[in-house]
């Protein structure tokens, strides 16, 4: 059931519909002001707009950086299984051998 949550992002509410929990909600909008936060310190004058789009590039960044890390995991993980299955297929031939 989704719930409105109210947050804080670099000084604007906002009202969040979700199915997720508001403490998971607020997580997220606490990252991402911090993300916002960071930018904006290393600024003596800031376009609002302009940092919440070099945020999102940061964050679409860590995602893309994310999934390639776990494509990378589970190919892996399946070159692992196919190299099982074939030591466990010659296993079970020698044994049918005796």
């Amino acid at each position: 059931m989704k719930q409105t949550v109210e947050v804080e992002i670099a000084g604007q509410k906002l009202s969040i519909r979700s199915d997720e929990g508001p403490g998971y909600v607020q997580e997220l909008a606490d990252y991402v002001d911090s993300q916002m936060r960071q930018l904006v310190d290393r600024r003596s004058t800031f376009n609002l707009q302009r940092v919440a789009l070099l945020v999102a590039i940061q964050l679409a960044d860590e995602l893309f950086r994310e999934k390639d890390l776990h494509r990378k995991f589970r190919q892996r993980v399946a070159a692992k299984l196919e190299a099982l299955d074939v030591a466990l297929s010659e296993h079970e031939r020698r044994l049918e051998d005796v």
